[in-house]
């Protein structure tokens, strides 16, 4: 299985893992999936897009429509990984939280 790790764009904190569509937490929870390259928790809510594939964050002016509910599955047994500098692309921030 390959895992992605991801980081803020904006603050460059490490945000967690993505694979197979599913979101991870930096604890390595499973905290939302992917639809297509939209960001959603587990609860459907919206947290923002992938952006360059290790990047995550929200464009500014952007929609996100509302995704749908997901379980919880297991969890990713991963190292933390340490904060990077952010990225500098004009209109975008971090994502939800």
């Amino acid at each position: 299985m390959s895992v992605t790790p991801l980081w803020k764009i904006r603050s460059g904190q490490f945000a967690g893992w993505h694979t197979n569509n599913a979101l991870y937490n930096d604890a390595g929870d499973h905290v939302g999936y992917l639809a297509g390259h939209i960001a959603y928790g587990l609860d459907g809510r919206p947290l923002g897009e992938l952006h360059q594939a290790e990047w995550i964050g929200r464009r500014r002016g952007a929609h996100y429509p509302a995704g749908e509910t997901h379980p919880v599955c297991g969890s990713v047994a991963h190292a933390r990984l340490p904060d990077r500098a952010g990225l500098s692309v004009p209109d975008w921030t971090d994502p939800a939280p």
